[in-house]
């Protein structure tokens, strides 16, 4: 005879509007700026953000194990597995710059490592926010959720890549970009409804991630 054993997890479908309701929500508690539940067919891919990577050369291309081209599938790999995800919950991070010391008006000359942090320092709040809304999802009992963060991994100041490391050092917390994954986030930020924010960064910055279920 076989033993049935009983979990007490919740389990829900992915597009369950209750689940994802739920960790939008708590999303926007821990301090998000905005959080938007879309189809994953709203998440778009183009190659030419990929493109951009390379020309002209991002700083952190072959030096950071989750940008190009040390840690990204191809396309086509991407592509097939974006198509099975059901839901996405795109989520922002926005910071006033003119409330930092640095960006005040009064000071137009800026460091450029100083103006750096700042505008960065969102990203690490966004980097937070993808990891929790993925562990949500896991005690969701939903294995394959994917979190992905904005811009690029910025957990160590300077990731082992630089010299010709292979093993992270937070493996279960560092988490590649949606850019370096391929996907054209403005445009779906567009399709989204959501803030594109104003580029290059002025007085505000806006990050954005998401989570795939």
């Amino acid at each position: 005879m076989t033993r049935q054993v009983r979990s007490h997890a919740p389990v829900v479908h992915p597009e369950n509007p209750e689940f994802l309701s739920d960790i939008s929500s708590r999303l926007m508690q821990e301090g998000a700026f905005a959080t938007k539940i879309v189809k994953s067919s709203a998440i778009l891919v183009d190659e030419r953000v990929r493109m951009k990577c390379l020309i002209p050369l991002c700083d952190s291309y072959g030096k950071n194990l989750m940008c190009p081209p040390l840690v990204v599938p191809s396309f086509g790999f991407f592509r097939k597995a974006l198509a099975r995800y059901n839901a996405a919950i795109l989520i922002q991070v926005k910071a006033d710059l003119l409330k930092t010391d640095h960006f005040k008006k009064d000071l137009p000359d800026k460091p450029d490592e100083t103006r750096k942090a700042d505008i960065y320092a969102p990203a690490g709040k966004l980097h937070h926010l993808v990891n929790q809304a993925e562990k949500w999802a896991f005690e969701y009992r939903y294995r394959f959720a994917l979190g992905l963060i904005g811009g690029c991994c910025r957990l160590c100041d300077e990731c082992v890549a630089l010299t010709g490391g292979t093993a992270c050092r937070h493996p279960f917390k560092a988490r590649p970009s949606m850019e370096a994954m391929g996907i054209d986030v403005l445009a779906s930020l567009e399709r989204a409804g959501l803030d594109t924010a104003a580029f290059p960064v002025a007085d505000s910055v806006t990050w954005t991630g998401v989570l795939l279920v």
